[in-house]
């Protein structure tokens, strides 16, 4: 089994609501795995940016959203696990998905929880323990995270990708064959790979000409940190995985401890 976060393509359309909304609203204060369908009001969204894909919308709230087309291909599955909450747009017929289905499936074992001020305040690396997640699960929330976080299985992976919709993102997954003793060695093979790149020893640079090489369609390197630009100009942003492949994304800043370090030149990569 695999498990997956549920993460929108970087191409969906963008969605915000159109008016203030009371602070009493259950979208402020319920989806914590409890049903809201009883006090839900709906309310208006409107289109922030249009892009390619616009099946499962990216409400700027975090928040799954789904056009009544993919309602209707997922509900026979996951009519016990969500609800599905109608909102109101001039163009598309979208409902709001608040997950109820919550299973206590965390590994602590083998998970790095998040501290803050002696409580805790996340995970820095979730485990999941797959014997407690029954295998006719399709979408999920976990207690410590049920405000923020929505994971569906690969069984719902296959009902979306079955229909030709592009609008997920199903690179962040969890695998059940991941044992304890193949963990131990993916992290002792990413700590070695990042002893080299925190040792390079060749010509190094400051940040302001790695910037100046990255608009010259070059790339550039920094520890577990890479940059480069793609063919239409936009910056990615790089980090180096535990599994020794590269997490691109675009970023909206870059991080401030970024800017003092020194940096090297490296072949582009495949975004």
């Amino acid at each position: 089994m695999k498990v997956y976060r549920w993460i929108n393509n970087e191409n969906v359309m963008i969605l915000r609501y159109k008016n203030d909304l009371d602070n009493d609203h259950p979208i402020f204060t319920s989806f914590n795995g409890d049903s809201v369908l009883g006090s839900w009001t709906p309310f208006e969204l409107i289109t922030f940016y249009k892009k390619k894909y616009k099946d499962i919308p990216l409400y700027d709230s975090g928040m799954p959203v789904v056009s009544r087309r993919v309602r209707d291909i997922i509900e026979p599955y996951v009519a016990n696990e969500v609800e599905f909450l109608p909102l109101i747009h001039e163009e598309l017929e979208l409902y709001m998905i608040n997950v109820t289905n919550i299973i206590d499936c965390v590994d602590y074992d083998r998970s790095e929880v998040l501290l803050s001020v002696g409580k805790m305040a996340g995970f820095t690396k979730i485990v999941f323990d797959f014997s407690k997640i029954p295998s006719e699960t399709y979408l999920f929330k976990i207690r410590e995270m049920a405000e923020t976080k929505v994971f569906l299985t690969q069984a719902f992976k296959e009902i979306i990708e079955s229909h030709k919709i592009k609008d997920l993102d199903f690179s962040d997954d969890y695998d059940s064959k991941f044992t304890k003793e193949m963990q131990i060695q993916q992290q002792q093979q990413y700590e070695a790979a990042l002893t080299v790149l925190e040792n390079y020893q060749g010509h190094e640079f400051s940040y302001e000409e790695a910037i100046s090489k990255i608009d010259a369609a070059l790339a550039v390197e920094t520890g577990k940190w890479r940059m480069q630009r793609d063919e239409k100009g936009r910056l990615w942003l790089g980090q180096l995985k535990p599994d020794l492949n590269y997490l691109w994304m675009r970023p909206m800043y870059i991080p401030p401890m970024l800017l003092g370090y020194r940096w090297h030149e490296i072949e582009r990569s495949i975004i």
